[in-house]
């Protein structure tokens, strides 16, 4: 089987390479010094297509209604300028963070762009909207790197209590558009990803999971743990088996299972960018309530580099529990989890 490295080789440059070794060693210098020293450009770029959705899962701020910015749909245009000006260094841009990308119309166009000047690709969805043969080339034809399909449950009754509003078989079709549109034209990418999150009422499908991906033609799925912000949501969504949950309940707090490090590696390699253009921390910055500025009014390398963005990084490194959504977040820290990746027939 060839990974999502070996598959994307074509897009790494000497320059690329050299950008990877520099950030990361700002990184780990910063966490001895306990101090930002942030050195390179982004190696990740994670755009927000849009903030609708199609569905209301109940732990989703889009879903749930609980988010108070306004939604709408990326400009071409804007994207292509952050590609324009990221991508001598930029490895991979990531499609998602809250909502559906496929919603927003030129969602394939943006893919295209991106992999016309060397960017690997990668969309996640909840598969709607891949509905025949067309649909699944025109995906394969951008020249997307990797799909993750949201699933969520091996059977309908599962699946539908968290994705509410979908159609379970019309997703599982999805999936078989795109397995069978792939062996048609021959094509290596995009590597079909299903993702599983754990939950209390389906928990028990663990076994069925590998069989199914294996039959509906993905390469790999993830077993994923919830993220919950409520004991109302943790009593009903988080599994009874405690190594599908990423949470312990420490006198009556319910806190992550982790040994708290410093810094995280999200914010020295990935930026952040919303429909709308405004930049924030991460995805976990939900209704970015650190906006660290706009990519419609300056370069995203000045952000990048900016005051603002590193005094972040520098509380973070020194404070990290002082910043609430740091506090629900498993990036960068050593969480003792039921959480991993599984390539199928490897």
């Amino acid at each position: 089987m060839l990974h999502t490295a070996g598959r994307n080789i074509r897009i790494l440059s000497l320059y690329k390479l050299w950008n990877i070794v520099i950030v990361t060693f700002s990184f780990y210098l910063s966490r001895y010094l306990k101090k930002t020293i942030h050195w390179g450009s982004p190696v990740i770029l994670m755009i927000e297509p849009t903030n609708y959705c199609n569905l209301k899962c109940p732990l989703c701020p889009s879903g749930n209604g609980m988010m108070t910015r306004n939604k709408g749909m990326m400009d071409l245009e804007l994207f292509k300028n952050l590609i324009d000006s990221t991508k001598r260094s930029l490895y991979l841009a990531m499609f998602w963070n809250q909502g559906e990308p496929f919603m927003n119309k030129t969602l394939l166009k943006q893919v295209s762009y991106a992999h016309e000047n060397k960017v690997a690709t990668l969309i996640s969805t909840n598969g709607h909207y891949i509905r025949n043969s067309n649909d699944a080339k025109d995906i394969i034809d951008s020249g997307l790197s990797e799909l993750i399909v949201s699933l969520d449950g091996a059977s309908e009754e599962s699946y539908l209590e968290y994705r509410v509003g979908g159609d379970f078989q019309r997703v599982l079709n999805a999936i078989r558009l795109m397995s069978s549109e792939k062996k048609k034209t021959g094509a290596l990418n995009p590597i079909i990803h299903l993702q599983f999150i754990l939950f209390k009422h389906n928990q028990h499908e663990i076994e069925r999971i590998s069989n199914m991906a294996s039959e509906l033609g993905a390469d790999k799925y993830t077993l994923k743990t919830a993220q919950v912000y409520t004991d109302a949501d943790a009593e009903k969504f988080l599994p009874t088996d405690s190594s599908m949950n990423r949470y312990d309940l420490i006198d009556g707090v319910r806190t992550l299972k982790a040994n708290w490090t410093a810094g995280c590696k999200r914010i020295w390699y990935t930026a952040m960018v919303n429909w709308d253009g405004s930049i924030a921390p991460c995805c976990y910055d939900k209704d970015v309530d650190y906006k660290l500025g706009d990519a419609n009014s300056v370069d995203i390398s000045d952000v990048w580099d900016g005051d603002n963005f590193n005094q972040f990084r520098n509380t973070v490194l020194k404070e990290r529990k002082s910043i609430e959504m740091c506090r629900n977040c498993g990036e960068g820290l050593k969480i003792k989890q039921f959480h991993k990746v599984v390539w199928v027939n490897d």
